[in-house]
């Protein structure tokens, strides 16, 4: 479920098909996001959620199943 939604989240606001994120995808790298697009995909989950990050966090995470096992850990 929480794959699924940062999934389609990032597809819309990138522009690209979702069968192309994995949990393996680097989301700045493989997607070619930017930082800005980090901080909506964290603020969307925020609100989601009801969780809340450090920079310390956000620097540790770099792959979409980075970030979703960190927010199955959150809730």
């Amino acid at each position: 479920m929480i794959f699924e939604t940062i999934r389609s989240f990032l597809a819309e606001q990138l522009g690209c098909d979702e069968k192309r994120i994995t949990a393996e995808t680097v989301i700045l790298q493989d997607l070619e996001a930017e930082a800005s697009d980090l901080a909506d995909l964290m603020l969307m989950l925020e609100q989601e959620y009801g969780i809340e990050w450090t920079d310390d966090d956000l620097s540790e995470l770099e792959t979409v199943g980075q970030v979703t096992a960190f927010v199955e850990s959150q809730i």
